[in-house]
């Protein structure tokens, strides 16, 4: 048995969702272990690939699928799950993102990440049926091949009435996570900078809390459990903000 087809079958027997066992399974491709014989896997095996992964997000994100998918295995006890590390963007200018979301024929999706903090799998399967006044309801995404499953996290998020307007008379999207990632890096390139969608998601949360939005409302607008993610991970705050705040606070 190779260890591609020992992850399916483990997997399948266990209730996980199916955006769940996509990643899980991408990580068993990423390592090259779809092929590897089930028999000569051992941790120094997996130990060996995973330094290969020099991303400290993506390595943790690899230890999580194959703690999960290898738990049966005595050994997989020795991969220790390492911190994640929050990502750093620097932040360009409203308006800078908003011209290169109007060279993209992603625009509409780009704003549902800048402006209502979606993910670029679910910017990609909003429909005007999931809009309710000015209430998005966030239930779905859409995968690389094309497959509508179901959103990371459910909820609604309250989004501009403009942003409404363009999504009630919206038409539907057919395009896929990875034509819009490639869409926003192409267009940024022309202007010096480098655009990708998790970065319009951190925008729409630095926005708000640099705003003096309650850290509540920031975080059911992010879909959080936690609201230490919302004000830890999804913030970018600067010397040149700290100042900022000092200055007007005790001037």
């Amino acid at each position: 048995m190779t260890v591609g087809a020992y992850a399916t079958e483990a997997l399948r027997s266990r209730l996980v969702r199916v955006s769940t066992v996509n990643s899980y399974m991408d990580t068993i491709k990423q390592l090259d272990l779809v092929d590897f014989p089930l028999a000569n896997l051992s941790a120094q095996v997996l130990h060996q690939r995973l330094l290969l992964v020099t991303n400290p997000n993506t390595h943790r994100k690899h230890v999580v699928a194959l703690r999960s998918i290898f738990r049966e295995m005595p050994w997989i006890k020795t991969f220790k799950i390492p911190r994640a590390v929050p990502r750093v963007y620097a932040l360009p200018p409203e308006e800078t993102l908003r011209f290169v979301l109007m060279l993209s024929p992603y625009e509409l999706q780009g704003l549902l990440m800048m402006y209502a903090g979606l993910r670029v799998q679910e910017s990609v399967a909003i429909t005007p049926a999931d809009l309710l006044g000015n209430r998005l309801k966030i239930t779905r995404q859409r995968n690389q091949a094309g497959e509508i499953l179901a959103a990371k996290t459910v909820g609604e998020v309250v989004i501009p009435e403009w942003l409404a307007e363009r999504v009630r008379a919206m038409k539907p999207c057919t395009g896929t996570p990875g034509g819009l990632r490639e869409s926003l890096n192409r267009n940024s390139k022309k202007l010096g900078i480098h655009v990708n969608p998790h970065l319009l998601r951190h925008w729409f949360c630095t926005r708000m809390v640099m705003s003096g939005v309650n850290p509540e409302m920031a975080r059911r607008q992010m879909r959080h459990s936690d609201l230490k993610t919302t004000l830890s991970y999804y913030t970018q705050i600067n010397h040149a903000d700290m100042s900022k705040m000092v200055g007007e606070l005790f001037k």
